[in-house]
């Protein structure tokens, strides 16, 4: 364990320093080239730099090949396994980014990347997840064989899309991805009930290395936003941690904030959903503080609930998502405590 915790320590300052002086290298060329956006929370609406995601997409992929390098031939193929995942999300919140997809196109994207890892798992004949889930007070389910691989593309489709509508404010998602992450590198290593439970655990601590880098930059006020590449990507391989290290549970519970704030947006338009294809933004701007909007047609989040009340600042709202964050992360160890492992 001890030898695991301090390969996972390495790999994630390594990728916190590597994707936090990137980006700081990569800020002017994509304000000179056209690649930024503008930030609506903020009275002067600056030009910021954005698809930072491409940094750590890139340094996370990298550090996968090294890791692939080095473990033991019976182990490559789940890191490969990982690597797809992420590439191919990587990619899609990529296109997304420069294209801008509908809705329906980025959820068929994102199912069609749980069936292809799905596929290629099988064609390498790597079993990187066991059907027999954790509950609390109950210990392993079994009886679910045949459903588990409808439920995992079911998870990476529902985790990317959380992800990618948890990045509203500046370093909401990047806070907690680096906050989940880390999280389930730990419970992982410490539960020890995957078949590669040290490799799991390292790789988890890369992703919060790589979250920690970006939410440097991107947290407030944000100097670059990280996009669909980086949100897609992350969330995806947020549910592949949680179903190799068999944590599935405690991983749900983690997210629930994020979960929420989905399903209020989902709920109230009936489908998944890009920013441009509706009418009302959720929040109003007025004098430097935001409110919900009460217009029948704006969507439901999190941040309309937050300001349903009273206005807020932007600061504001930000710290109360770090706060959800935060309990997210308490409850999912509170769960971890109650599963007999």
């Amino acid at each position: 364990m001890l030898l695991g915790s301090t390969v996972a320590f390495v790999f994630s300052v390594l990728a916190t320093i590597i994707v936090y002086a990137l980006l700081n290298l990569l800020s002017n060329f994509f304000l000179r080239h056209g690649y930024y956006g503008i930030d609506i929370h903020k009275p002067n609406q600056p030009k910021v730099p954005e698809m930072g995601g491409i940094a750590s997409s890139i340094v996370v992929a990298v550090l996968l090949v090294g890791i692939y390098i080095i473990v033991p031939s019976y182990a490559k193929f789940y890191v490969f396994d990982v690597l797809f995942l992420f590439i191919y999300f990587s990619c899609l919140g990529l296109v997304d980014d420069l294209k801008g997809l509908s809705g329906k196109y980025k959820l068929g994207g994102t199912i069609i990347g749980g069936v292809l890892t799905l596929i290629i798992a099988k064609l390498t004949d790597t079993n990187f997840y066991v059907p027999r889930p954790f509950l609390p007070f109950i210990g392993q389910i079994h009886g679910v064989n045949f459903i588990y691989p409808f439920l995992i593309v079911a998870a990476f489709a529902v985790t990317s899309n959380a992800f990618n509508m948890y990045d509203v404010y500046n370093g909401t998602l990047t806070f907690a991805s680096t906050v989940v992450f880390a999280e389930l590198g730990l419970i992982i290593l410490y539960a020890n009930v995957a078949n590669y439970a040290a490799l799991t655990s390292i790789i988890s601590f890369v992703l919060a290395g790589a979250s920690l880098g970006l939410f440097l930059v991107n947290r407030y006020p944000s100097k670059f936003f990280i996009g669909d590449t980086g949100s897609l990507s992350l969330g995806a391989a947020y549910s592949m941690i949680a179903i190799m290290g068999r944590v599935e549970v405690v991983a749900a519970v983690a997210i629930i904030p994020m979960l929420i704030n989905g399903f209020l947006s989902f709920s109230s338009v009936g489908k998944i959903f890009e920013r441009h294809e509706v009418s009302a933004r959720p929040v109003l701007i007025e004098n430097g503080r935001i409110r919900a909007n009460p217009t029948p047609e704006a969507p439901m989040s999190l941040a309309n609930f937050l300001t349903s009340s009273s206005p807020l600042t932007e600061k504001q709202i930000i710290l109360r998502y770090h706060a959800l964050t935060l309990i997210g992360a308490a409850l999912a160890f509170v769960t971890f405590l109650l599963i007999q492992w």
